[in-house]
C-alpha cells in the first residue's frame, strides 16, 4: 500500500518532534541547518502499521488515519528499525507515549526560551525581516479575542500553548516594535512584509490551520538564526513566536474573526 503524507502533516510533525529522535533515551538529531537549508535526517515512523501485514498492525484503521499525524512520529534510522523489527517489545501505547513525550519536551523548551528573551533576540528577530523598501500597511486594529481568532483561522488546542507561551511575550514584541517606529515610521509594515510574504505562500500552497501557524515560527527561526542550535534556538523560537503572536493579536497576520 502506497504511503501518502501531506505537506501539512510532514510539517507539524518534524516541528512539535523538536528535530531529535522520539525515542526517550536518543539524543540523535533528525534535522540539521545547512547552508543549503534544512537536512531532514529522521524517519518517519508509524506507530500502527501502514500496511495489513506490518509491525502493530490494526486492520480497521483506515488508510488515512494510518498515514495521518497522530499516527506518526519521527525517529533516527536505527530506533525506526529496532522498533520495527522487534515490534512486540514496542507496543502501540508506549510508542504513542513516546510522541507524547516528544511534544511535551518541545513545549517545555519553547517556555524555557520564553523567559531569557530580550530586545536583543527581538531585534535579531525582526531585523531578518525587514529588508526592502516595499511596505505592507499595518492594520490600526485593536487585539482580537484570541479564542474567537483561532477559531476564525482553524487553529486548534493543539497548538495552544505555544499560542499561549507566545501571546505571554507578545507586549514585550509589540513594545521593541513600537520603539522602533520612532526611529523608522516604515519598520512596523518592512518587518510585517516579511512575514505576511512568506504567510501569503503557504495558503497558496494548501498550508493552513496549525500547520500554518508552526510552519511561520519555524520559518522565522530559521531565517533569524540558522546555525544556532541547541538551548540558545529555542530562545530565539520564542521570540519569534512572541513577534507572530504579536502581529496575530492585532490581526496583520491571519484573518480577523
Amino acid at each position: 500500500m502506497a504511503r501518502s503524507y501531506s505537506d501539512r502533516t510532514l510539517k507539524q510533525l518534524f516541528i512539535m518532534s523538536g528535530h531529535h529522535c522520539a525515542h526517550p533515551e536518543c539524543t540523535t538529531r533528525t534535522v540539521e541547518y545547512t547552508d543549503d537549508g534544512p537536512e531532514i535526517l529522521g524517519d518517519i515512523a508509524h506507530i500502527e502499521a501502514s500496511s495489513d501485514n506490518g509491525p502493530r498492525r490494526n486492520l480497521s484503521l483506515a488508510p488515512r488515519e494510518r498515514d495521518g499525524y497522530a499516527n506518526l512520529l519521527v525517529l533516527c534510522a536505527h530506533h525506526h528499525r529496532l522498533v520495527d523489527r522487534l515490534d512486540s517489545e514496542y507496543p502501540v501505547e508506549e510508542l504513542r507515549e513516546w510522541k507524547r513525550q516528544a511534544e511535551r519536551e518541545t513545549r517545555e523548551k519553547l517556555a524555557a526560551g520564553a523567559t531569557q528573551i530580550s530586545f536583543a533576540e527581538l531585534e535579531m528577530v525582526c531585523n531578518a525581516f525587514v529588508d526592502g523598501d516595499v511596505e505592507y500597511p499595518s492594520t490600526p486594529m485593536l487585539a482580537a479575542p484570541p479564542q474567537e481568532k483561532m477559531r476564525a483561522n482553524g487553529l486548534t488546542n493543539a497548538i495552544r500553548p505555544q499560542m499561549s507561551i507566545g501571546l505571554a511575550q507578545a507586549p514585550q514584541a509589540a513594545e521593541y516594535i513600537a520603539r522602533q517606529a520612532q526611529l523608522s515610521s516604515k519598520f512596523p509594515g518592512r518587518l510585517l512584509q516579511g512575514f505576511a510574504t512568506r504567510y501569503d505562500a503557504l495558503r497558496e500552497s494548501g498550508i493552513e490551520g496549525d500547520a500554518l501557524f508552526l510552519e511561520l515560527i519555524e520559518y522565522g527561526t530559521r531565517a533569524t538564526s540558522p546555525q544556532i542550535t541547541g538551548a540558545e534556538r529555542w530562545v530565539f523560537q520564542a521570540a519569534v513566536t512572541a513577534v507572530v503572536c504579536h502581529l496575530f493579536q492585532v490581526c496583520d497576520l491571519f484573518d480577523a474573526p
